[in-house]
């Protein structure tokens, strides 16, 4: 009998030292996006918030696998050789610099699509039927784009890798927020957002307002920042409905290289 206590003792032992290795393999960071939304109707004016350090992700370690297996590293010299080779047409540049040089993406997701859950609070002041559909238009469109990834709506909050909610106003004069956590290796791993059905001047937010809000935010959700041409979606100040070629040509670079970073790791020196 005691030999067997024994036996199991140790397997549990072994079993929790398993599961905090990989917890530990898997910490992510979290980011969040804000958008400020101008009095004018139909306009974004958005700014970034910076990323929360220290918090922390674990997922099995057999679905980051599943998804990350096809897509192996590049050493930082590589990864640079290839978004030059692509960087015309995009604002690659732009997102390296915000992001400490360093890229974050979703990995490979077509067979096995991300999973998403839209909120409909129908209580709420201000809500509108068609929000859950101009918010799922958002996630379409960038996949039109031409970028390995798929996106499934779910009706169960708790099976889902992306969570999509509204309230009706933010106090910090916001119209949206998009909270993502990745892995040390930079790949995304679970994303939230959330919208305000109300402008921050105190107008009502129309359906086609709330497309452009969700077009930018799922911007900030495939990994994209902002950048400086007004005549992109992810401009600090949206004054667009779609996608310009510029978010095309960016998001598609971005998706055909993997996450990580471009520094290149310089070792103690020999003097």
């Amino acid at each position: 009998m005691k030999h067997a206590e024994v036996t199991l003792s140790g397997c549990v032992l072994a079993l929790a030292a398993f599961v905090g290795l990989q917890a530990r393999e898997l910490r992510g960071v979290p980011h969040r996006s804000a958008e400020v939304a101008v009095g004018a109707p139909g306009l974004i004016d958005s700014t970034l918030d910076v990323a929360d350090p220290g918090q922390s992700y674990a997922r099995p370690a057999v679905v980051m696998r599943e998804v990350m297996g096809s897509e192996p590293a590049l050493a930082p010299s590589d990864l640079r050789r290839r978004l030059q080779q692509g960087a015309y047409g995009t604002y690659i540049d732009e997102l390296l610099l915000s992001r400490d040089s360093s890229l974050a993406r979703w990995p490979l997701r077509v067979t096995n699509p991300v999973r998403v859950w839209v909120a409909e609070p129908v209580e709420l002041h201000g809500w509108d039927e068609q929000f859950p559909a101009s918010v799922r238009d958002g996630f379409d469109v960038w996949v039109e784009a031409g970028i390995p990834m798929r996106f499934t709506f779910v009706h169960d909050s708790a099976s889902a890798d992306v969570h999509v909610r509204f309230i009706p106003k933010f106090p910090s004069g916001i119209s949206g927020k998009t909270m993502w956590t990745r892995t040390n290796e930079w790949w995304l791993v679970s994303a939230d957002i959330v919208l305000s059905l109300t402008h921050p001047s105190g107008g009502p937010v129309a359906p086609l307002q709330m497309r452009a809000i969700a077009l930018h935010e799922v911007g900030h959700l495939l990994g994209l920042d902002h950048t400086a041409d007004l005549a992109n979606i992810m401009s600090p100040r949206v004054r667009v409905r779609d996608l310009s070629d510029a978010d095309r040509a960016t998001i598609r670079l971005l998706y055909s290289v993997p996450a990580g970073s471009t520094k290149e790791i310089v070792g103690p020196s020999n003097h």
